[in-house]
């Protein structure tokens, strides 16, 4: 069976957006901060914040979009 996705994951809850991308991007900073003095061993962590970023805000709106619809 295949592994469920950051994306799909968050369909099924029903979870602030808004509060897990502010997480994230905080996480991504510090990511970034450690990468710059040198600090940070796994590099791909960065590539993989972002990517749950950008899912989030495709998440937001597409339920944006169904409110919208629906109203």
């Amino acid at each position: 069976m295949a592994k469920e996705s950051f994306l799909d994951k968050l369909r099924n809850k029903s979870t602030d957006v808004t509060d897990e991308e502010g997480k994230l991007r905080k996480e991504l900073l510090e990511l970034k901060i450690k990468h710059s003095s040198g600090q940070l061993k796994e590099t791909h962590k960065i590539k993989e914040i972002r990517r749950s970023i950008a899912q989030l805000k495709t998440l937001n709106r597409e339920q944006n979009k169904q409110e919208k619809n629906d109203g």
